[in-house]
Parts: structure tokens; sequence; C-alpha cells
């Protein structure tokens, strides 16, 4: 018989123990989801932090700005580079030394010779044709000759100047009771032709090869083959390196003149751009150095070379400066006016939109709400800009409108960084947090007394553009000093176009009256001066 076991009923005990160990497996298994979960969230804020890496390096390799270089191209811009680097690195040579001739040596400047030509005849002026002493004439002896080469915006012309030389007669000297100290005198050469003394290029040349390289952003060796393939014109690289040492040498009186005028205002604005070295002196790779440049909006540009970008090269560029300093978010500016208590910082709205802006894609719309209350403030800025309004007026549109704003952008930041639902390593929590550190030098320019302040840094950042223009075609400075002349040409060349200046006409009339000018008046010759000079004349 078969018999089957009555099976026995839980108990009340084991019911309850059975109920614990399922919520704890329950548990653990919530445990594991939330886990499991936060580590998926962390792995798509992961992703999507990468994902925008990814394409803010795509728009910096391949996107307008691209600096790429082919081979070839970067080869021909390394031997220009050379022939200044030589020219800068080697020692000056002995005077009068003799040295053995070399064959087959290639010519340093070579001009064709059916090249246009025209001669210029200078003689004495009427009062110095009869000397002082003897009250005889001086008699025509003979022409002394000197060929320059000058260059006439589309083709060169040699110039072959004629200077009278003029002698007391002997039997005149003789006769009189007092020695004559000049019986033969030779005319003057024009200014024009002595910019570089001893040199064959007339100003309209140097003023041409600085504007072509400083302004057009031509390399020598670029100009070099314009010059043979097109007017059959020889000049060495290492020549011209030569000629625009000299005329930075010349234009150093206007740079620091107007250094002098800039440092001596209440505002400045600065920045900075990078440029690679290569110095001869030091072995290695390239080294980073940088162009610096100030400028009072409106009012002048300068540009300063540094070998770095630490607080010593600012503290030497801002030497004897006080007042209302602008600059992006560099650490360096803001530890500077930390030091120096006659410094008022002032930051730039355009660093704190453009990060904003770069947060729009991952950010949606709390990074779109950001930059459309950025541009509220930039259309009352625009508008005060089209009213042609001054400082006051400027300052009190500012406290009406502006500082609203300020205010409620300044709200929103405090609320999404206390948040917690925007990720501080996001492009938005980012932007949020630059902002934030920042927030006292960005609304200090709606505050009263400060109506000539600008909302940002723009001006002197499209100052610093031409040399950006110029460094994707000749890529480095082949020298530390050739850095420091170059800053001086390219001031000149920004002041020109910051004032309307061609820069051609402004050499080719300045450089020749830099020499006979006075010291004392030499803010007469810069670009402002000259160009209302030039309306009034």
């Amino acid at each position: 018989m078969l018999t089957i076991p009555i099976a026995t009923a839980p108990t009340v005990s084991d019911l309850q123990h059975r109920l614990r160990s399922l919520e704890t497996d329950l548990e653990k298994e919530r445990s594991a989801l939330a886990k499991e979960q936060q580590a998926h969230a962390e792995e798509r804020q992961r992703r999507e932090h990468l994902e925008w890496k990814l394409k803010d390096l795509q728009a910096k390799l391949f996107g307008k700005s691209s600096e790429k270089v082919h081979p070839d191209q970067l080869q021909l811009i390394l031997e220009g580079l050379e022939a200044e680097a030589a020219f800068d690195a080697a020692p000056e040579p002995p005077a009068e030394e003799a040295k053995p001739k070399r064959k087959h040596r290639s010519k340093k400047m070579e001009f064709p010779d059916d090249l246009p030509e025209e001669i210029v005849e200078i003689d004495l002026p009427e009062s110095e044709r009869v000397c002082p002493v003897t009250g005889g004439e001086r008699r025509f002896i003979r022409w002394e000759e000197t060929v320059k080469i000058n260059y006439v915006p589309g083709f060169f012309r040699r110039i072959r100047i004629r200077r009278a030389v003029r002698a007391v007669p002997p039997a005149v000297r003789e006769n009189s009771d007092e020695a004559v100290d000049a019986p033969v005198i030779t005319a003057e050469m024009p200014a024009e032709y002595r910019v570089i003394p001893g040199a064959v290029a007339a100003v309209g040349l140097l003023a041409y090869l600085l504007v072509a390289k400083y302004c057009d952003h031509l390399p020598f060796y670029r100009l070099q083959q314009i010059f043979r393939t097109r007017h059959q014109v020889r000049i060495d690289r290492t020549t011209m390196c030569h000629w625009m040492k000299r005329c930075s040498e010349l234009l150093y009186i206007l740079y620091e003149a107007l250094r002098l005028d800039l440092l001596s205002g209440d505002y400045l604005q600065v920045d900075e751009t990078s440029v690679k070295l290569l110095d001869p002196d030091s072995k290695g790779k390239a080294r980073q150095s940088y162009f610096w440049v100030i400028t009072r909006p409106g009012g002048g540009v300068l540009y300063w070379f540094g070998p770095g970008r630490g607080a010593e090269v600012a503290e030497e560029l801002l030497a004897g400066y006080g007042g209302k300093l602008q600059t992006d978010g560099y650490e360096v500016y803001e530890s500077l006016v930390k030091q120096n208590g006659d410094l008022v910082h002032f930051g730039c709205w355009a660093h704190a939109r453009r990060k904003f802006v770069e947060s729009l894609e991952s950010g949606g719309a709390d990074a779109a709400w950001y930059v459309a209350e950025i541009q509220r403030l930039y259309r009352i800025e625009t508008r005060c800009d089209e009213a042609s309004m001054g400082a006051e007026a400027r300052a009190a549109a500012r406290k009406k409108e502006s500082k609203p704003v300020l205010a409620t952008i300044k709200a929103r930041l405090d609320a999404d960084a206390g948040s917690g639902r925007i990720l501080p390593s996001s492009p938005l929590g980012k932007a949020v947090r630059y902002t934030r550190e920042r927030w006292a030098s960005l609304e200090r320019y709606a505050e009263e007394g400060n109506g000539e302040v600008r909302i940002d840094n723009n001006p002197v950042e499209n100052a610093i553009r031409p040399s950006a223009v110029g460094k994707k075609n000749w890529l480095f400075i082949g020298h530390p000093k050739a850095g420091q002349r170059s800053a001086i040409i390219y001031t000149i060349i920004e002041e020109c176009r910051l004032h309307g200046v061609d820069p051609f006409a402004y050499l080719a009339d300045v450089m020749p009256r830099i020499m006979d000018h006075s010291s004392h008046r030499i803010a007469e010759l810069l670009p402002r001066q000259w160009a209302k000079s030039q309306r009034q004349g």
C-alpha cells in the first residue's frame, strides 16, 4: 500500500524568515540595478563629452581656420627662414677685411639693363654757389653719380642721381685773405634716396617690401621668385632681411612714441597670440613665443614680442601703466591686477559667449537661453554705437537696460550651478563655471563711470588678425631679434589700417622725413596725425 506523506504546514517563523530573505534579495537586485543605471548614465555622459571633443577637434582640423600645409610649401618656407636666421645669427663682418674671391658665387642683386631709367640732377642752391669767404662763384666741376633702384607699384625703376660738384677756383682762393674751409662742395643727396645710407634701395622699394611682407604677408622667398619671374630682378633674401632690419631701426622712434602715448592713457585692452620661434642660438625644436598686443580702441595699437606667456612679459609690457585693463580670462592678467592696485580689471563677454555657443549642441535649451540673453547685451551696445553715444550717455543706457539683463543672467548662473542637473565637465557646465568665476570683471563695464569701456576685447583681437594671417605663410620667427623687429613693423602697418591710411604712401612719405624731424615732435609723423595733416593739406 502506497502512502503519501503529508507536507508539514510552515510556521509563522518560517514565513517571516523567507520574507526577510526575499526582501534581502530584492534589495540586492535593486542596488545592482541602480549601480548599473548609474554606470550607464556615466557612460552616456562620457560618450557625449567625447563626441563633443571629437567634433571640436574636427572643426579645428578641417574647419575654415585650418592651417594645413603641404610638405613642398613647408620646405619652401623653411628655405626662406634659413636666410633670415642666418642673417640674424651671423656676426658683423670686420670692416675693410680682404676676402679671397670665390668662383661661381651667385650675385645678391642683379637688375636688367633695359630697366626703365630716370635721371635726377641736383645742383647746389643759389645761396651756396657763392663762397661766403671769397665772394667768388663756385664753378661746376663734374657730376657725382649714384644709382638707386626704386619701386613704383607695378614695376622697378633705375634712378640715376647726378649731384653737382662745385669748387672755388684756385686763383680766387689764393687771392683771399682768409682760408676757405670747403673749397669743394657736392650737392646733398635727397632724403628719399638715403633712407638706408649706402643701400641701392630707394624709399619706394623699401616701402613696397615692408607692405608686401607685413601687410600682404608674402615671405621673402616668394618675393624673390616674383621679382625674378615677373621683373627679371634678382634680390637676395639676406639682403631683404638686412633692409628690413634697418627700416625697423628707423621706425623705432615712432614705435616708442606710440607706446608712451598708449601707456599714458587710462584704458587699454591686451591680448596675445602664439608664434613659433626657431632660435639658431638654442638647440632643439621650435619654441613657443608670443606677439602681445595692446590697444586703446580708436586710439592706437602696439605689438610686442615676448619669448613666453608668463607674468614677467606682461609686467614688462605694462610697466608704468595704471588704469582700466580689459583682457580675456587668462590667469596671468588676473594675478597682475591683484599685484598692482593701480589696475582695474574688465572681462570680455565675447569669450564668455563663445563658450555658451560651443555648448549649444549638447546644452540644448539651457545653453540657448544664455546665448539669447548675452545677445540682448550686445544689441544694447549696437544701439549705442548707432546713436554715436559718448561715454556718459552710454553709461546711462547700460544702467537702464544692461544691468537688469546682467542680474537675470547672474541669477540663472547661480541656480544652474547649484542644481546638480548640469554636469560640471560638460561644455555647458564649463561655460557656467567660467562665467561665474569672472563675474565681477564681466559686469564691471556696466557700472557708472565706465562708459568708454567696451563690452568685449574684440578690438584688440581684430588687431591681432594680421599677424595670424601672416603665420599661415611664414609659420616661424627666425630669431628673437627678428621677432621684435617684426613687432615694430606690424605696429606701424596696423596703425595705418586702424586710421584708414595707405601704408605704402605713408611709409614712402614718412621714412625720409624721420631723420631730419625733431624728436620732440616725432608724434606728428604717426599715422593718425599724418592722416589728419593730409586731409588739411
